[in-house]
């Protein structure tokens, strides 16, 4: 059972942010803190990717564990199962058809989950390092 009111959990899902989320901002901040030069959230690019580095063809999505469902870290919600289900499957077969796309299209593409940066920035960020000085 939900410990909130539908109000309230309407307002709490509504409040949730696809742009600007924690683990993007750490990860923008060590960039430019490196002086590296990196578009975000370019709408020009299919799937709107996290962070863009253009003369390279390296794109960042940083996924969350809930909406992407992590392998170990996603909890199905106990309420409403049915629907998360299928909003979460959609989300997994998006994200199938843009890595899809954008690699037809030459991009080289970097997948970060939100519990990787929490738990180890410094990894993740080797891994955009790593792959935007290979090319």
């Amino acid at each position: 059972m939900d410990n909130l009111t539908k109000e309230q959990r309407k307002r709490n899902m509504q409040n949730i942010r696809s742009k600007g989320t924690n683990p993007e901002r750490m990860v923008m901040r060590e960039l430019r803190r490196r002086n590296i030069y990196f578009a975000k959230h370019s709408p020009t690019i299919t799937g709107k990717p996290d962070i863009v580095f253009r003369k390279k063809k390296v794109v960042v999505f940083i996924d969350s564990d809930f909406w992407h469902r992590h392998p170990v870290c996603f909890v199905m919600p106990k309420t409403n199962r049915k629907y998360w289900k299928e909003k979460i499957n959609k989300n997994q077969q998006r994200d199938r058809k843009v890595s899809k796309r954008l690699r037809r299209e030459g991009w080289k593409i970097i997948r970060i989950w939100e519990c990787d940066i929490k738990k180890n920035l410094g990894k993740c960020l080797q891994k955009i390092l790593t792959e935007i000085n290979r090319v």
